[in-house]
């Protein structure tokens, strides 16, 4: 019987539907209906006690006792209450009624059936009833004492619902209570907030006043990476001028090499030259002195010879003149075209030379402007680098002071804080950051 109920109340507190309210109509359900009717036809014939002896018929024809049924009906008798382990037992106690009610509707049914069956079945038969008859009181009265648990049950219940109630008035004087001391807090928390807001707007300007120094102090950065992008691209053409320079006195050099092997050209055709000249030279000293022999070999000889001589030199002389004209004519004339040739390719190294003075001096002249900008650009470099690490010891100083004052208000707010204690921007300590911090700025923007 307790497991009975104990799944019942399961069944109950996971909202599971009822088996036997729910189910389809059965033998059972009717038995359930036939108990309502007996209740019913008992409380109309004999009242709620239930004392006339008089049979009862139910819906299937049979007939009961209403004073053997009146413990199986009060059994089965409904409770007045709503609350659902009230309807789980009024279904259980159905249920049980309901069962008991068909094992008599079934033992009149044997006993009417059983009329026409021989007489000497008879008492067997009624000592069987009688057996069930005390087996069913039986059953009966062990229901009532589960019934009369079950109704203990209830009362320990009530009285824990109205322990409960009492429990809850409790909890609703202290909720009032607490929300009184609520209301108090939240008048202090205004009042606190208010204080807190006057706080937040100056400490909101001095974080506008920090803001300006970060966009300055990032300005001057900004102006520090130009510069050294600037430097570094100095650097790159620096660079790129000196390959051109490399390359450009290897051309010299090569020049420098060819001008010196015309020169030795120049200098072996000059020597060349006078060479040719000095032979010539000894051939008309030569041609003069052959002749001058021979005009005195003439004037030696008498004058029968005088005639065939000068025959002789006649024919021999202009032959010779000839061929030595002809020789010096061409001569001359190659002379003539390496003197033109010289004095061109002169000119044109010349020319080149004076073009690659130039050029020379030009690279020069870039190669000192340009070390004149590196110098510049370093020297802007050396600043920008000492104007950033002085900004950087400025923002490790400014950092330590925010740290410094952090926890400060950490201690302060871990702490009771008290209405009279100076606010963090009162301070000596912040407002000597804050002083530093301007004479750094205004020695930044003027310089």
């Amino acid at each position: 019987m307790k497991n009975i109920w104990q799944a019942a109340g399961a069944a109950s507190s996971r909202n599971l539907p009822n088996p036997i309210i729910k189910s389809p109509p059965t033998p059972q359900s009717t038995t359930h209906l036939g108990l309502l009717n007996l209740h019913s036809q008992m409380t109309d014939c004999c009242g709620e006690d239930g004392e006339s002896a008089a049979p009862v018929r139910c819906q299937h024809g049979h007939n009961f006792n209403l004073k053997e049924l009146k413990p199986l009906i009060l059994f089965s008798r409904p409770l007045s209450s709503d609350s659902a382990q009230d309807q789980i037992f009024n279904n259980f106690r159905l249920d049980i009624g309901s069962r008991t009610l068909m094992s008599v509707t079934d033992k009149s049914q044997a006993s009417s059936s059983s009329s026409p069956v021989v007489l000497r079945d008879i008492d067997p038969l009624l000592k069987d009833l009688n057996e069930k008859k005390q087996s069913f009181r039986r059953n009966v009265v062990s229901l009532a004492a589960e019934l009369k648990d079950v109704r203990s049950r209830l009362a320990s219940h009530e009285q824990c619902f109205a322990k409960e109630t009492l429990t809850r008035q409790e909890a609703e004087s202290k909720a009032k209570r607490l929300e009184e001391e609520f209301q108090m807090l939240q008048k202090r928390l205004e009042e606190r907030n208010g204080q807190l807001l006057t706080s937040t707007s100056t400490a909101e300007k001095y974080l506008k006043e920090l803001d300006d120094l970060r966009l300055q102090l990032s300005a001057t950065q900004a102006t520090a990476d130009e510069n050294a992008a600037s430097a570094h691209l100095a650097q790159l053409q620096c660079l790129a001028l000196l390959k051109e320079l490399d390359e450009k006195t290897s051309s010299l050099k090569d020049h420098e090499d060819r001008v010196a092997k015309l020169g030795e050209q120049l200098n072996t055709l000059q020597k060349d030259l006078l060479a040719r000249e000095f032979s010539q030279k000894q051939l008309k000293d030569e041609v003069l002195r052959i002749e001058h022999d021979i005009m005195q070999a003439v004037a030696k000889a008498g004058a029968n010879k005088d005639y065939e001589l000068r025959k002789l030199l006649d024919e021999v002389s202009p032959k010779n003149f000839e061929k030595i004209n002809k020789l010096l004519v061409v001569k001359d004339e190659e002379i003539m075209k390496l003197k033109d040739e010289i004095r061109i390719i002169s000119g044109r190294w010349k020319l080149k030379t004076k073009e690659l003075e130039s050029q020379l001096e030009k690279q020069r002249r870039a190669d000192q402007e340009l070390k004149k900008r590196v110098l510049k650009l370093e020297f802007c470099l050396q600043e920008a680098r000492a104007q950033t690490r002085k900004l950087q010891r400025v923002g490790e100083h400014r950092d330590r002071a925010i740290k410094e004052l952090k926890d400060q208000l950490a201690a302060k707010q871990g702490g009771t804080v008290g209405t009279e204690k100076q606010k963090f921007w009162e301070t000596s300590g912040f407002k000597i950051v804050v002083s530093v911090s301007m004479l750094i700025l205004v020695a930044f923007s003027k310089r």
